[in-house]
């Protein structure tokens, strides 16, 4: 996906991915033994002799209408679940390789079934593949980037009160109609798509940058087009629907017991009832695990220390102050304890964040002016200086040069949709004004070179630091009402524009490695930006119409919280000066976290250079930092993911190897479609048969078997 999800990722995806990229160069390998025999004097077998007999696809041949109907599927099935994960937790996992699985197994057995039904079909090729992943994808960026989990339900009221008792109505949006919202989305997506044409052949071509994420896809496909690749792909679809299958099946199961509020699995009391009040349990959700076997362990275990810290020792003795350090008992307001949650979090996710952005911009930089030495400027050059170029980079040059997409055609695009959106944006949201939005496109492309470049390198984007960075400095330039929303928009359009640009490059890359023409793959984007910017809004409506309404969307009760909403409107408040709000210590306490935060940063930093292993056990600070926020209910489930992943791969690592992404994609596909047919349950009012509860033994069982009895009798009489 997303990048990831995109994946705002937290940039939790990069260890996996790594794995990733040298698993599947190894898969791939031995595929290429079985299957690649021609070498032409190279010392590895050569991919693009395996094709070479047939025919390269014309344009239409590669973006064809049975690729746009699965892409609108495969998008609006893993929009769903990217949104209602992230809306629910505040985190999310990339879903780039179970899309990749998903996308050759659909499009392949489509292909299948029309020539069984006696309809010509054209061969399925990789070309067209790459165009039904990238559109696919990035419709799925669209959903991971359009702020409903985060900037733009900052806006509402809910999350407004939550903060404050009186929040001033200038920084307040409950209104934002779904067709403003589209137009928003399609504008700024098209903004990072432009963005990203001038720097294709920079990065891919000049600067030759790996995309570690982009490589893996590529290998993958290459590996799944021919026949011992397929046979795996078989494997992989195979184990995705039976994991599904096992998640749907519990999800429907669990709902039978589900029969009133705080009722059923989800609430069931593992660590006792004590521990159940302060949201510390196991909830039995299939997504949440196989999200787990995702995320890297550093951040899953990073999220249960998190948990253990937040709500077993801090937030307790912090209770125990009441009356000393604060002296308001409600929730909805900085100068009590939320204050010291909030806080906490922030400076947390916000110094790890910079930290992050500062270790990379260093190291892009130093990169990137060694590359400028060597005075590799133009393929042309590039290609004398490499004569002894093998026929797979020659072949692929020659594709990407023939077909490259105009520099010139990119700028202007650019330019002309940072204009529409500079004059569009204001009339959606009239807190933001031009000239606040022309500033920020000016500074964007600087931000998207320096982000791409370092994802290129790493597979790191920095582009939520970016948002928060931006949303922190429009909030201080602004400094009166309306500063709020107008630093929330600008921090979107800043982190759409990093975020679905790092994952473009990316895709050209896959494209590059596959052959598929850089038109093809740009034409990917834009089909998967129209896709995302009307698929978005239709699942958030979804999601607001089967919203409890004494719970909305954004609020601590509801289904979808949206943790970390309150965490982007808490930074734009600190932007203008509401530190005086908060209650006493709360600075001394941002103090300490700033430094444990930068001193486990740079003991990561230290360990990764020399190899220390004590780098695997280092928590990641932002998923330390969500518990703060959320609450640490998820935090178990994806713990066991782990754990299940860990013991696997120890039983059978090559099985592990292979089939646990699959796996995972089934059960976070099985319980997210599952919400589907219970949503329509609700509408046609038919309610779960039975109310499973838990409650402590004294005064309240004794009223619950009072009332049974009382039934029981009425029943006989």
């Amino acid at each position: 996906m997303h990048t990831r999800p995109p994946k705002e990722t937290f940039s939790i995806n990069n260890q996996k991915r790594q794995k990733y990229h040298k698993e599947s160069l190894t898969s791939s390998k031995k595929a290429q033994d079985l299957t690649m025999d021609a070498t032409i004097g190279e010392s590895a077998p050569s991919v693009e002799r395996v094709f070479e007999g047939q025919p390269y696809p014309a344009f239409w041949d590669q973006v064809t209408l049975r690729a746009m109907f699965v892409a609108v599927l495969l998008g609006a099935l893993f929009s769903l679940m990217t949104l209602r994960i992230y809306m629910q937790v505040g985190i999310v996992g990339a879903f780039n390789m179970p899309m990749n699985i998903l996308s050759f197994m659909t499009l392949r057995g489509l292909v299948s079934l029309m020539r069984r039904c006696g309809v010509a079909a054209a061969p399925f090729t990789r070309q067209e593949n790459i165009f039904l992943q990238t559109s696919a994808i990035t419709s799925v960026n669209v959903a991971a980037s359009c702020g409903l989990a985060n900037y733009i339900v900052g806006m509402f009221s809910v999350v407004a009160k939550a903060l404050s008792e009186n929040p001033d109505q200038t920084d307040i949006v409950d209104d934002l109609t779904k067709r403003d919202f589209g137009i928003f989305l399609l504008m700024t997506g098209m903004v990072a798509i432009m963005s990203t044409l001038p720097l294709v052949q920079i990065m891919i071509v000049d600067y030759r940058l790996l995309f570690p994420t982009g490589s893996v896809v590529a290998h993958l496909i290459n590996c799944f087009h021919t026949p011992q690749g397929a046979y795996v792909a078989k494997l992989q679809y195979q184990a995705i629907l039976k994991s599904f299958a096992g998640s749907f099946s519990w999800s429907l199961f669990q709902w039978f017991y589900t029969g009133g509020s705080g009722c059923g699995f989800g609430a069931f009391p593992t660590f006792g009832l004590e521990l159940y009040k302060r949201r510390f349990y196991f909830d039995f959700s299939a997504s949440y695990i196989g999200l787990g076997m995702i995320v890297p362990p550093t951040v899953n275990f990073g999220l249960l220390f998190g948990g253990i810290l937040s709500g077993g020792i801090i937030y307790p003795w912090l209770e125990s102050k009441k009356g000393q350090w604060y002296f308001t008992e409600s929730p909805s307001t900085l100068n009590g304890i939320n204050g010291y949650k909030v806080f906490i979090g922030i400076t947390m996710v916000v110094v790890e964040g910079i930290f992050n952005f500062l270790t990379l911009t260093t190291a892009t930089l130093i990169d990137f002016f060694k590359k400028r030495q060597e005075n590799e400027t133009g393929v042309t050059k590039y290609i004398l200086k490499h004569p002894s170029l093998n026929y797979d980079d020659r072949k692929r040059l020659e594709v990407f040069i023939s077909n490259r997409v105009s520099v010139f055609g990119g700028v202007v695009g650019y330019i002309g949709f940072a204009i529409i959106c500079s004059v569009v944006t204001p009339w959606i949201f009239h807190q933001i004004k031009f000239h606040h939005l022309v500033v920020l496109f000016i500074c964007i492309p600087a931000f998207v070179f320096s982000n791409t470049y370092g994802t290129g390198l790493t597979d790191w984007s920095v582009a939520p630091t970016y948002g928060k960075l931006v949303l922190f400095l429009v909030a201080a330039w602004y400094a009166k009402p309306g500063a709020v929303i107008a630093s929330l928009v600008a921090c979107g359009v800043a982190w759409m524009a990093l975020n679905i640009s790092s994952q473009a490059v990316q895709d050209h890359k896959t494209g590059y490695m596959t052959l598929t023409s850089p038109k093809v793959v740009a034409a990917g984007h834009i089909y998967g930006i129209l896709i995302g910017c009307v698929i978005t809004p239709i699942i958030f409506i979804f999601f607001e119409f089967n919203a409890k309404k004494t719970a909305p969307i954004g609020s601590k009760k509801s289904e979808f919280p949206c943790p970390s909403a309150i965490l982007y409107r808490a930074i734009s408040l600190l932007g203008m000066g509401g530190v005086k709000e908060l209650p006493k210590y709360c600075i001394t306490f941002s103090l300490i976290t700033i430094a444990i935060t930068l001193a486990l940063e740079i003991l990561r930093l230290v360990s990764q250079r020399k190899d220390w292993k004590v780098q695997q056990y280092i928590p990641c600070m932002t998923a330390l930092a969500l518990p703060f926020l959320a609450g640490p209910t998820f935090t178990i489930d994806m713990a066991l993911g782990s754990i299940f992943l860990i013991i696997w791969s120890k039983v059978n690592r090559q099985s592990a190897e292979i089939l646990s992404s699959a796996v995972a994609a089934g059960l976070v596909c099985g319980d997210g479609i599952w919400y589907l047919p219970s949503a329509t349950l609700g509408l046609f009012n038919v309610e779960p048969p039975i109310c499973m509860r838990f409650l402590e033994s004294g005064k309240e069982v004794q009223m619950a078997d009072a009332f049974l009895n009382t039934l029981g009798t009425q029943g006989t009489t």
